[in-house]
């Protein structure tokens, strides 16, 4: 062919199609097979030709192409073919394969993949579409019409993926399917799937199917489906949730959890399920989460559940509830500004009869608080308000301060100037501050009455403020000795004070003479006190060196913390208001009779404002630690490595010289160690009583050493060790983690007893399970000794945690939890788990041997959310022991 007719056949081509050809590259030599009626170019050979005027173009916009190999362009049928990794965009739309045809006439590309030597396809053609994408092993595609034909067709939708024999993809975007399969599965060749007859598929929205069945390594399973329904988006959305069957002996059969979930938005959802048995016992829950991006997040729960023992209508009834809350504000959302909250909050008897998680049921604490602080920036005041619950679940009782309110003023400096040169003379470093707190609090209520009228009536109330005022620490001796001298205003809002009668000097109410009155009416007391402050705290160090040549030991030293502080208030009597009654005792007239002095506010829950003659207090102290510098054998410095020896060995007492008994307080002794690079932690604390006991066992103002000769009497000692052993892979994960890195483990569970949580064991549904096999082995155990002895009767507990793990295989992790308790001399607590990872699916086994809390379970189920409903379990419920 001439080069004249070559052009005059190109230009008219050129001059139809709206191809963009700029950029493209040949990277491969072209074959040199042509056609009669086609031309065969690299793609960097074809040029505009300016001579020629363009003409509006057929389609809605460029179809840009490049291939790696070459282009062939027929003249006679009006196509193109691209080879080796063909690429055609078309405004959203992008197609790729081994092999691609274009018609201009039809608008139609056809994709392909290629066969290569060994019989298997290669290069498979893709498809994509704004956010939507599948591959296949051939499709048409309609550039006008925008419909295709497309066979053996892969597509993920939302957390599924579509597998179609013969799909068709219409102008709207669904795809109808014949012969396909519906799997969470990832793998080519799906584990398992639901065998769809047919079924259409809307993007980003859902699948509905028609008949279909369940198949299992490619072996169908004898479960037919009438229809399906699957959704596409990874979006929340509203819906119905499907209740979970529950056969237990004690409570029957039952649906659990069943109810419906509402998706309001991105920013909030709610479920509210419920759950109900044969033999009477039924309960709602509900649960909230909710989000504002760069402002706060949290999550709140509320479960209600009425108990019924059997199904006899006239057996005892009793009622459950829990409710939990946590809110966290976002540290970006206001500077000046916090609220958070962590409540959990049940009856005592909720874990017991409804609890799911095993730590849960084991723990008798329970904790909840809520707080609000604001600052004012540039200014001395902070304001905070907390409400506060401390629950017993083994005593049946609740602490709580119903709230705590505080308003205080930082310390300011009055006579200082706006220009600070640093030297200061002593009216400029006198120092005022204020302080203030509002307290509403009860002790050790009932929890079936905590909510009553008769509850609020036992509240403890109070407000007490102070003024400070003080010069500016004083340092002498170098800085050895600090004196600061003070003097400050205390006031105190009482809800009531005490009265108390003499009545008779024959008459006796008990063994007292006289009655006690309480008369509710607010009052306010107020006083100043002056006091002064000396204390030091000098440091003493001792040091070995180990002189023979290249020891192991290079040295050891010993740092002496010792601490002694004294404070003393004057008698302020007859300078300040005398809120002290005093009251006859006995019926002696004159110089005989004897009286008891007494607070009007004694007994509350702020003290008296004033004090009752002088006071005082000296505190001593003695702190020691212990490190020693060693040589390692690849230390090739000399320099050595610090080892720490012994953390701290702290010795502590006070002595108050105006108390009219027990001047000397108990001295309590604590130490702490952590040995083999912080594996083995030791911690030992202990308290020793320099008074003695009457015949009864109790303390009396007697010195020990009067009575038996010995200094000290030993009330109380406390000690517990714990250490962790792990394999390689194990450490480097901590290692990662202590660097700031995010490791495996921070993304799911930390430990066996997270994985065999009971709230999965009893049927809980929770998602995004992650089992940790990056570290092959760890073993925990934990040791922990008390010994009590108050009195003559001694009290000891005495018990040893284990748990570990170990990854048989990277697919196999086996757990263990136990404890021994050595007084009563059984195990307690124990539970073994067992996972395997399916890849698509897992397995589950968990067992509790033996105990009040026997039970097993086995589970098998799909991971994807989506069929969670798809599983198989076999369990033994804890409840049925009770």
């Amino acid at each position: 062919m001439s080069p004249s007719l070559f052009r005059l056949l190109l230009i008219p081509l050129l001059a139809l199609m709206t191809l963009n050809m700029a950029g493209q590259q040949n990277t491969q030599k072209p074959d040199s097979t042509v056609f009669a009626d086609s031309v065969r170019v690299k793609a960097d050979t074809l040029l505009n030709d300016s001579t020629k005027k363009a003409k509006k173009p057929l389609l809605e916009a460029e179809i840009k192409y490049s291939s790696e190999d070459s282009l062939i362009f027929s003249i006679g049928q009006q196509k193109v073919f691209l080879y080796d990794k063909g690429v055609v965009n078309y405004q959203d739309i992008g197609l790729t394969g081994n092999y691609i045809e274009f018609d201009y006439n039809t608008r139609i590309a056809m994709a392909a993949g290629a066969i290569d030597s060994s019989g298997q396809l290669t290069g498979r053609p893709e498809f994509t579409q704004g956010t939507e994408k599948f591959d296949f092993d051939t499709m048409r595609y309609n550039f006008q019409t925008r419909k295709a034909k497309i066979k053996s067709i892969i597509t993920q939708q939302g957390e599924g993926y579509l597998h179609s024999t013969v799909t068709k993809r219409m102008a709207n975007g669904e795809i109808n399917i014949k012969n396909g399969k519906y799997t969470t599965c990832d793998a080519p060749h799906p584990h398992f799937y639901i065998a769809l007859t047919k079924a259409i598929s809307i993007p980003g929205k859902r699948t509905v199917a028609g008949p279909g069945y369940l198949v299992f390594e490619d072996i169908p399973m004898p479960l037919g489906l009438p229809f399906g329904f699957f959704p596409n988006t990874n979006k929340r959305t509203s819906g119905f949730i499907i209740p979970e069957f529950r056969d237990e002996q004690r409570r029957g059969f039952g649906l659990e959890n069943g109810g419906w979930y509402f998706a309001f938005n991105d920013y909030l959802d709610v479920s509210i399920a419920g759950s109900i048995y044969s033999r009477g016992t039924w309960g709602v829950k509900a649960v909230s989460q909710y989000l504002k991006r760069y402002k706060y997040n949290g999550q709140f729960s509320a479960q209600f559940f009425m108990n019924k023992i059997n199904d006899d209508p006239s057996s005892i009834s009793s009622r459950d509830f829990k409710i939990n809350w946590s809110h966290s504000q976002d540290p970006k959302a206001n500077p000046t500004r916090t609220f958070r909250a962590s409540v959990d909050f049940a009856t005592s008897s909720f874990e017991k009869r409804q609890g799911t998680n095993f730590g849960n049921i084991l723990e008798n604490q329970k904790n909840s608080s809520i707080a609000f602080t604001k600052r004012w920036p540039g200014r001395p005041f902070n304001f905070a308000a907390n409400l506060n619950a401390s629950q017993n679940t083994r005593s049946k009782t609740i602490s709580a301060t119903l709230p705590s309110v505080t308003f205080n003023m930082d310390r300011i400096y009055p006579f200082r100037g706006k220009k600070d040169d640093g030297d200061y003379n002593w009216l400029q470093n006198i120092q005022i501050s204020y302080n203030s707190k509002l307290i509403n609090r009860m002790n050790n209520i009932g929890d079936s009455v905590f909510f009553t009228e008769s509850t609020l009536k036992k509240m403890e109330s109070g407000f007490a403020h102070t003024i400070p005022i003080s010069l500016d620490n004083i340092r002498i001796l170098k800085n050895l000795i600090t004196i600061t001298p003070g003097v400050s205003y205390n006031g105190v809002v009482f809800p009531y004070y005490i009265r108390k009668t003499h009545v008779s000097d024959t008459l006796f109410y008990g063994n007292k003479n006289y009655i006690t009155d309480t008369i509710h009416r607010v009052t306010y007391a107020h006083a100043f006190s002056a006091s002064i402050g000396v204390s030091a705290s000098p440091k003493l160090y001792g040091m070995y060196t180990n002189k023979r040549a290249n020891p192991k030991i290079i040295a050891v030293r010993h740092v002496m913390s010792p601490k002694a502080s004294f404070s003393f208030t004057p008698d302020m009597k007859g300078l300040v208001p005398d809120y002290y009654r005093k009251v006859p005792t006995n019926s002696s007239i004159g110089a005989n009779r004897t009286y008891e002095e007494y607070s009007m506010y004694a007994g509350q829950m702020n003290s008296t404002p004033s004090v009752n003659g002088k006071s005082g207090s000296l505190s001593l102290g003695l702190g020691n630690n212990v490190e020693m510098k060693v040589r390692s054998k690849n230390d090739s410095t000399g320099k050595g490595k610090k080892v720490t020896i012994l953390d701290n060995l702290d010795f502590a007492t006070s002595y108050r010289p105006f108390s009219p008994e027990f001047k000397w307080a108990p001295v309590t002794m604590n130490a702490r160690s952590t040995l083999f690079n912080k594996n083995l932690q030791i911690q030992l604390s202990s308290t020793f009583d320099p008074y003695g006991l009457n015949e009864k066992g109790n303390r009396q103002d007697v010195f020990l050493i009067n009575q038996t000769g010995k200094l000290f009497r030993l009330t109380t000692v406390q000690f517990s060790t714990g250490f962790r052993l792990q394999s390689a892979a194990g450490k480097k994960k901590d290692s990662n983690a202590k660097t700031g890195g995010q490791t495996d483990i921070d993304k799911g569970y930390e430990n066996t007893q997270e994985m065999t949580d009971m709230y999965e064991q009893e049927g809980g549904s929770v998602r995004n399970d992650y089992v940790d096999f990056d570290i092959p082995w760890s073993v925990n155990i934990d040791y922990s000794f008390r010994y009590d002895k108050p009195g003559y009767v001694a009290r000891k507990t005495s018990s040893v945690r284990m748990s570990g793990d170990i990854s048989i295989t990277p697919k196999w992790k086996i757990g263990l939890n136990s404890s021994y308790d050595f007084v009563a001399k059984e195990l307690s607590a124990t539970n073994i788990s067992v996972y395997r990872d399916l890849h698509c699916w897992e397995m589950k086994i968990g067992v509790v041997p033996f105990g009040n809390y026997k039970s097993y379970y086995f589970t098998i189920n799909a991971k994807s959310a989506i069929l969670r409903d798809l599983k198989w379990d076999k369990r033994k419920s804890w409840r049925d022991n009770f």
